[in-house]
C-alpha cells in the first residue's frame, strides 16, 4: 500500500522551498488531514499544510500576495473566499466537477467551490439535562429558559466564523435588531463564549456544559463514539456554512491546485469526505449520506452570502458593544 505523507509546515518562510501543493487550512486539522490524505491516495500529489483559522489565513493570504507561499486556501466559510476574491487574492477556474452540485454553493465565475455544508445546530448532553431537570430544547427561544443559566456555550464572533454564521441565521429569523435582542436575552444563559467555533463541543461532550452551539460534525462524532450526546436543530431554521476552497492568485503549482480542485467536488472526493469520518455533509446529493440526519429534516435559512461577507465587520462590532458586556 502506497505510503501518504502530508506534512504540516509551522514556519511558513519554508513553505517555497518544497515543489508540494501548499495549503493554507481552515478545516480543522484533523478533518483536514483526513480529506487531504485521501486526495494523496486518489491523484499521487503530495500536500503540505498550515492550519490557520479563516481570520488569520485571509489577513496572511493579503500580506503575502506579493509573494504567495501557499497554492490553495483550503476551508472556511463562503463568505471569506467572496472578501478573498473581492480584493483579487484568488483567481477563477472553472472545473467541470460542479454538475450536479447546486449553483448556490459556489461561483459561476470559478473563484471559489465548494467543499462541503454543514448546519448549525445545538449539541445538548442529556445526561447534564438530567441531572439539571431541565428538557430538551426543541427552539432557539427555548434556549432562554432559566433553567439552562450559565449551561449554554457558544463561540466568539470576534474569532470565529461559526459564531458569525449564528448572528447571520438569528437576523434572518428575527430582523437585526430582533437577533441581538435575543443575544442579549440569552447572555445569562451563557457559560462562555470560546475562542474556537469547535469549543462547545468539547465541553458539551464529557458533560462540563449542557449545551453548545455550533455547526455539528463533532457534536455527531460524540454521538458515534458513545457520548451521551443528542443534536437539536431549532425548528425556526438554522444556517449552514459552505466551506469553500479558493486557488490563491500567483499560485506556484497552479496544475495541481485545479486538480484538488476537480477531486474535492467530484462524486469521489465527495464521497470520501462522508466515508473518512469527517461528519461534514458532503454538497452533492449522489453520494451516501451514511448515518448523518437527512437534510430532509432540517429547516435549513438560506444567507445571502454577499451580504454576509459586506456586513460582518459591521455585525461583529455590534456584538462587542450590545452583547459581549451582558
Amino acid at each position: 500500500m502506497k505510503r501518504v505523507l502530508i506534512s504540516v509546515i509551522f514556519l511558513v518562510f519554508f513553505a517555497s522551498a518544497f515543489a508540494n501543493l501548499v495549503v493554507y487550512s481552515s478545516v480543522d486539522e484533523a478533518n483536514a488531514r483526513k480529506i487531504l490524505n485521501a486526495f494523496v491516495e486518489d491523484t499521487g500529489i503530495e500536500v503540505d499544510f498550515v492550519f490557520l483559522s479563516s481570520g488569520p489565513a485571509l489577513a496572511r493570504i493579503e500580506a503575502e500576495s506579493s509573494n504567495p507561499q501557499a497554492d490553495v486556501w483550503f476551508g472556511a466559510p463562503l463568505e471569506n473566499h467572496i472578501i478573498a476574491k473581492e480584493r483579487g487574492l484568488t483567481q477563477a477556474y472553472k472545473t467541470l466537477s460542479v454538475y450536479g452540485v447546486s449553483p448556490e454553493f459556489y461561483d459561476v465565475e470559478g473563484y471559489y467551490h465548494p467543499i462541503y455544508m454543514n448546519p448549525l445546530g445545538v449539541g445538548v448532553n442529556t445526561s447534564v439535562l438530567e441531572q439539571i431537570k431541565a428538557s430538551l430544547p426543541e427552539s432557539w427561544e427555548d434556549l432562554l429558559a432559566s433553567e439552562y443559566r450559565r449551561m449554554i456555550q457558544y463561540p466568539n464572533p470576534q474569532s470565529s466564523g461559526t459564531a458569525y454564521s449564528l448572528i447571520t441565521g438569528l437576523v434572518k429569523i428575527y430582523g437585526e435588531d430582533g437577533a441581538f435582542q435575543y443575544l442579549k436575552n440569552l447572555a445569562p444563559n451563557i457559560q462562555t463564549y470560546t475562542q474556537s467555533g469547535t469549543g462547545p463541543s468539547k465541553a458539551v461532550g464529557p458533560g462540563q456544559v449542557a449545551l453548545g452551539i455550533q455547526f455539528t460534525p463533532a457534536f455527531f462524532q460524540f454521538m458515534e463514539q458513545g457520548y451521551p450526546v443528542s443534536v437539536v436543530f431549532p425548528k425556526e431554521g438554522v444556517p449552514y456554512e459552505v466551506a469553500s476552497v479558493s486557488i490563491l492568485k500567483g499560485a506556484k503549482n497552479l496544475a495541481d491546485a485545479q486538480k484538488l480542485i476537480d477531486w474535492v467536488v467530484s462524486k469521489a472526493g465527495q464521497q470520501q469526505i462522508v466515508d473518512q469520518k469527517t461528519y461534514f455533509y458532503p454538497i452533492r446529493p449522489d453520494v451516501d449520506f451514511g448515518s448523518l440526519q437527512p437534510l430532509s429534516t432540517i429547516n435549513l435559512l438560506s444567507i445571502d452570502p454577499a451580504w454576509a461577507a459586506e456586513n460582518k465587520t459591521r455585525l461583529i462590532e455590534r456584538w462587542i458593544n450590545e452583547v459581549l458586556p451582558y
